[in-house]
């Protein structure tokens, strides 16, 4: 710990899923304590578990993602790639990106992303987070509600699952909330005198279906993953990812009631129809190794913690607490690793600084991704939510930027620097991308 720096007795985090156990590893250097409670009995190899049933399907880490985990665990991108991740190339270059109903061109953005399953970063990341000296994983423990009053939090009451139903209390200086979307914060801080945030959703209604197939060394000329994003005309896509275990996760996606296509004939037919060809050729000469699984994923959420005026010291939220966003964007590891940076930073200036300047930079990192994400949904028939000022606008503008970014390599970086979450929105409407994109004649 900095000398410079302020120190905290014990840190509860309530959740031990990814976002949780990042928010662990950010604030064990400022702690005497840090307890991570999980409801689950974590494998003991890596592989899916109850409170994760989205953990089969296609997940990504983002280059914002990997900066962020490796400046909290120095080397664990290069873990990660001895358990047989993938993390060679440029992110530009070692996938192909259908934004916007064409072929993004092939740039340079000097960013690495990590090809890895959920159950391999996540396990990954426990063991490693576990390791620290200041660190407790305790498995099979469900938090119940918060100890203190409207402005204070001081602790937990806790019970086993599955064993002793006897209530006990957990006395902590800071309890971290990494529970997740079902957003136990809405009864949680009434439950003390303090007020619930807002909650914002924009409905969805996406259904998608994951397999995986063997892969091969040439497959897609050795690209790393393809992402067939939806549109307007065709409101389904899919992601496609090399695995650790020399296959390919790939997942199909439509939004309204299209049922999900869960025998093989069925999937050809899905993957067919999305706008890259990419997917239907890997799934034309191979079988699927396992049964399909699908998931129906009904509406992106965030909550606004930054506006609680009465929010208890002692009490952050991280993770799918705050956002839970349309995954098919990829985005949610990121958006968490980002969040547990910024509350590790928070931690060190002292509790203060986590009730008054955390909720904010939690925020403006969910902008980003929330702006993307919801400006993209809401052009789809169906999709319902508040739309931003100048929504309309803007999707024209960033319309005719994806059919730039199809042969312009300068236009197609800044796009994928923003998909990326590396570079802010505003960023797109910099000078010196702006005039590439409204250059009469520049989108074909």
């Amino acid at each position: 710990m900095s000398s410079t720096a302020e120190h905290v007795g014990t840190v509860v985090v309530a959740g031990g899923s990814v976002a949780g156990l990042l928010a662990a590893a950010a604030v064990a250097p400022y702690a005497d304590r840090v307890m991570v409670l999980e409801r689950d009995h974590p494998p003991a190899r890596p592989g899916p578990r109850p409170g994760t049933p989205q953990a089969i399907h296609t997940h990504g880490l983002l280059p914002s993602g990997r900066q962020a985990m490796e400046t909290l665990l120095p080397g664990f991108t290069e873990e990660l790639v001895g358990a047989g991740a993938l993390s060679d190339g440029d992110v530009g270059r070692v996938g192909r990106w259908w934004i916007g109903g064409g072929l993004v061109a092939e740039c340079d953005l000097g960013l690495r992303g990590v090809a890895v399953s959920r159950p391999l970063l996540e396990h990954t990341l426990r063991t490693r987070v576990a390791a620290f000296p200041e660190v407790e994983v305790r498995s099979g423990v469900d938090v119940v509600r918060l100890l203190g009053d409207r402005g204070r939090v001081t602790g937990v009451v806790v019970r086993d699952r599955g064993g002793d139903p006897t209530e006990r209390e957990i006395q902590a200086d800071l309890v971290v909330d990494a529970t997740g979307r079902s957003g136990r914060a809405m009864r949680w801080l009434p439950a003390l005198g303090a007020s619930a945030p807002r909650e914002e959703r924009v409905e969805v209604g996406i259904r998608y279906v994951t397999t995986h197939v063997e892969a091969f060394p040439d497959d897609l000329g050795t690209r790393v993953f393809v992402i067939s994003a939806a549109t307007p005309e065709v409101p389904r896509g899919a992601v496609a990812i090399r695995q650790e275990d020399d296959t390919w996760t790939l997942t199909l996606f439509a939004y309204g009631d299209e049922e999900p296509p869960l025998d093989t004939d069925a999937l050809r037919r899905a993957a067919a129809r999305i706008t890259s060809s990419d997917v239907a050729g890997l799934l034309e000469d191979r079988e699927p190794l396992h049964d399909s699984h699908a998931y129906r994923f009904p509406d992106s959420r965030r909550r606004r913690f930054e506006r609680v005026d009465d929010l208890p010291t002692g009490y952050a939220a991280v993770g799918d607490a705050i956002c839970s966003i349309n995954p098919t964007f990829g985005q949610g590891m990121s958006l968490a690793a980002l969040e547990a940076a910024a509350l590790g930073d928070a931690v060190a200036t002292g509790l203060r600084a986590v009730r008054e300047d955390y909720p904010g930079k939690a925020a403006s990192i969910v902008d980003h991704a929330w702006t993307v994400v919801t400006g993209a949904d809401l052009k789809i028939p169906g999709v319902t939510g508040a739309a931003p000022p100048g929504h309309r606008v803007v999707s024209r503008y960033v319309d005719r930027l994806q059919r730039v970014a199809r042969h312009d390599v300068a236009v197609a970086a800044a796009l994928l620097k923003v998909t990326a979450l590396v570079a802010p929105p505003e960023s797109l409407m910099a000078p010196r991308v702006a005039v590439r994109v409204l250059r009469p004649g520049a989108a074909g």
